[in-house]
This record gives C-alpha cells, structure tokens and sequence, in this order.
C-alpha cells in the first residue's frame, strides 16, 4: 500500500467516524465493522487460543462499545487503535470472569489439533500475556509501535522493548523446536 493510498484510507475512515458521531449513523458505522471485522476477530482468536466462537462473541461486543461510546473517540489516532484498544479490554474483562479450569482445558484441546493455528498457539505460549498482546498486535495486525502504545496504554519505550523481547523469545522458540 502507498502512501497515498495510507492517506486516501485514513481520510475515509475519518468521514466514516465524523459521520457516525454527528448523527449516528449506522451505514457509516457499518462500513466501519466491514473495514476492521477481520482484522479484530484475527486478533481475538489469537488472544483466545484460537477459540473462534469466543472471539466473535468478543468482536461483536467490542463493536457495540464502540458504537455506543463513539462521542468519546477524540479523532487523535486511528479509529482502528481505539477500536483494538476497546477489543483489548473486552477480552481482559471476559477472561476474569471466566473460570481457570475450563480456559487450561481448551488451551489443550487446541494445543493437540496439529494444525498451523496450534504451532502459533504453542509459539505464543512461550510468552508472558503483555508480550503475546504486543506481539500480535505488531505482527499479525501491523499495529505502529505507537498505535500499540494506545491500545495496551503503554509508554512507547516499553511497547518497542517488549516487541524486541517478544520476537527474541519466539526465535529462541522456534529454533529449539526446530520447525
């Protein structure tokens, strides 16, 4: 993608949101959910451990929230940022209530399925929480350093430290399992 291209992108998810603030509209809002759906689920079935269902369930709440906060969306940094960030804190809140046992039970049913998704999964395990966030974040979803600065609300030195070590400890990884 180009730079005019960046431009042209931006500028039209910028009369999306101004578009949905002012009057909330639910076509603009839709053209939102049909630009960054894939992209968020993505990323929540990462933070899952792969469980798809739950990671719809959380997308479409994270876009409700969104929707009905999106006054509080300031149009410093991207729409996309915000929305990840929102994402973020819905599957925080979800996992707390969700009991310890039945979250290391599928952890395992997925960790046996032998497919690309599972080797991922196994991969990310190797990480603390904070590093899988920012890496997904950077890797998967090609989140700027500050953008993830954002959505974790991290200083940026730390966000840039942590990909570092994220990436570091994923080659280490991979190198002793020898994929």
């Amino acid at each position: 993608m180009t730079k005019t291209d960046n431009r042209h992108d931006a500028l039209g998810e910028w009369w999306l949101v101004r578009r949905v603030k002012r009057s909330g509209d639910r076509a603009a809002f839709g053209e939102l959910v049909e630009r960054y759906h894939s992209p968020l689920r993505r990323y929540l079935t990462h933070l899952t451990g792969g469980d798809g269902f739950r990671a719809d369930d959380l997308a479409q709440e994270a876009f409700i929230k969104a929707f009905t906060s999106i006054r509080q969306f300031s149009g410093v940094g991207s729409f996309r940022a915000w929305l990840f960030r929102i994402a973020y804190r819905t599957f925080l809140d979800s996992r707390r209530s969700l009991h310890p046992t039945l979250e290391i039970e599928r952890m395992e049913a997925a960790g046996e399925s032998g497919t690309e998704i599972a080797i991922l999964q196994s991969a990310l395990a190797c990480l603390d929480e904070a590093e899988r966030n920012v890496i997904l974040l950077s890797a998967v979803e090609q989140l700027s350093h500050s953008q993830i600065a954002h959505v974790t609300e991290m200083p940026l030195g730390t966000v840039k430290s942590m990909v570092a070590r994220a990436k570091a400890k994923l080659r280490e990884y991979l190198k002793n399992e020898e994929l």
